[in-house]
């Protein structure tokens, strides 16, 4: 069984001042626009590219927990989506959308960077509010277990960087 897998990570929004750390921190990582290529060759003379997806496919198992820690510490105004693979097809792989001033939505996912729901963390949620109607749930516990606020704001970023 490998120790690594694939990890990618797609930066949506930085502010000026924290492009350079965002830029160290996809560096040390390895990760590359063209995924095929060394970083090395690959490095856009300390340009970052918002909207594109910068990748590794030989990183170590739980870089993506260590890079997502890096990168809220180091540049905490900046929005961004990072997932590593599984690393066997029946493992979950890690998914962490983070857009600072709403919050940060952490899951299992697939391959595809599609995250996973943990079965008893909804029931546990629907279990503590039995008086709320669907509409009060999905507006307030829900909202967490789902990572709703999170993700419909990268939803956002990611409409407008396909529409450019």
């Amino acid at each position: 069984m490998s120790s690594q897998s694939p990890l990618q990570i797609t930066v949506y929004e930085s502010p000026e001042h924290e492009h350079h750390a965002v830029r160290c921190a996809i560096e040390s990582f390895d990760l590359a626009t063209d995924w095929g290529m060394p970083p090395s060759r690959t490095r856009t003379k300390g340009a970052l590219r918002l909207g594109e997806s910068y990748g590794n496919h030989h990183a170590p198992l739980g870089a993506s927990d260590d890079l997502a820690a890096r990168l809220r510490k180091d540049a905490p105004d900046t929005t961004f989506m990072l997932w590593q693979d599984p690393y066997f097809e029946e493992a979950d792989g890690h998914y962490l959308a983070y857009v600072p001033r709403v919050g940060a939505f952490e899951s299992s996912c697939n391959a595809n960077g599609n995250p996973h729901i943990d079965l008893s963390d909804l029931i546990a949620s629907l279990a503590a509010t039995p008086t709320l109607t669907t509409a009060q749930w999905l507006a307030g516990p829900g909202a967490t277990v789902l990572g709703t606020r999170v993700r419909e704001a990268i939803a956002i970023y990611e409409q407008a960087t396909l529409a450019s």
